[in-house]
């Protein structure tokens, strides 16, 4: 049985209801074992192993496919803030703007009667042209095309070489509630260049601040909780303080957690057989980070969000102990 309570589809790009990936949790493992396949649908790394540029010419996409972004989140202010107070509300971009995200980790998995099993991703980044529009009842379209992918890796960096012209699309609330996630891939895209690329939209659409509706100054603390798609621990609550405000951009803190863990685990058994309950031990997702959010922009201008995922599960009937220990960094930067 897999230690993660999360479910997460073996075919990159369908439809999932509810399905959260906060603060980049498991992107470090996932990606890591996409990269390790390498199957015949991975180009050769002598091909290509920088990267290509979307830049040289036209990108033919498949049909938009929609993800569903899960239940909208409870926002409640906590303490308006000092100072001059308003309203922050998302606006149209007045240009596009161009910024590296970049993404790290590792994760380790130790279950009983196995090797310890650790993965790691390596700095990976793909380099976004954002832009937002207007959309209906005061929303924006914001969007972004993947137009480079680098890695520290050379393998990794080959492999995911067919990600530029990707095209991402999230419709978002003034407030920044992702409404709508849509995924647009490169007819030639290989599966792990997919499965990358919808990872990081959703870990950017969840690093999407979302604001109250009411008017906030410098100093001001909100929390937003979500629903998520975990077996352990379904609720998320992420608190914000707005630390300064410059015309439309605001620089945030933010802090995660998982709290009222269950006290078990149920989960289909790998062999098809009859269901899995192991007692949970330990349970432990938390994330922290600052972000630079220009209200005009369709990504955070710059910061970092970090998370870490500790869970222990022990088998009832024998007392053995499953482990897994993951940390993840999403970092952004401007790149014009």
């Amino acid at each position: 049985m897999d230690p993660r309570s999360k479910r997460l589809p073996a075919r990159p790009l369908v439809a999932v209801r509810g399905r959260r990936l906060v603060g980049a949790v498991l992107t470090a493992s996932l990606l890591a074992g996409a990269a390790a396949c390498g199957d015949s649908d991975s180009p050769d790394p002598a091909a290509g192993a920088g990267g290509e540029s979307a830049a040289a010419g036209e990108t033919s996409l498949e049909a938009e496919v929609a993800v569903d972004p899960g239940p909208a989140p409870e926002v409640e202010l906590v303490e308006p803030g000092a100072g001059e107070r308003r309203v922050l509300t998302y606006a149209p971009s007045r240009e596009p703007a161009t910024v590296e995200v970049t993404q790290s980790g590792t994760a380790r998995t130790e279950v009983p009667g196995a090797q310890a099993r650790v993965d790691e991703t390596p700095a990976q980044t793909l380099t976004l042209e954002g832009r937002s529009e207007p959309d209906v009842d005061g929303a924006q379209r914001a969007s972004a095309t993947v137009r480079e992918f680098t890695s520290v890796d050379e393998l990794r960096a080959a492999q995911f070489s067919t990600a530029p012209g990707f095209a991402v699309t999230w419709t978002r609330g003034p407030d920044g509630i992702v409404r709508e996630l849509g995924l647009a891939a490169p007819a030639d895209a290989t599966d792990v260049a997919r499965a990358a690329v919808e990872i990081a939209a959703n870990a950017i659409s969840d690093a999407t601040v979302v604001f109250p509706t009411e008017a906030i100054g410098e100093g001001a603390r909100w929390t937003v909780t979500r629903q998520v798609d975990d077996a352990v621990a379904p609720t998320r609550v992420t608190t914000y303080e707005l630390l300064s405000l410059d015309g439309d951009v605001a620089a945030v803190r933010l802090d995660q957690s998982a709290p009222g863990p269950s006290d078990t685990l149920t989960a289909p058994a790998p062999d098809g057989g009859p269901d899995v309950s192991l007692d949970v031990e330990t349970y432990e997702i938390t994330g922290s980070g600052e972000l630079t959010v220009d209200l005009r922009a369709a990504l955070p201008a710059d910061g970092t969000t970090e998370s870490s995922t500790r869970a222990v599960y022990v088998d009832p009937s024998t007392g053995k102990r499953t482990t897994y220990d993951e940390d993840s960094v999403l970092r952004f930067a401007g790149a014009d």
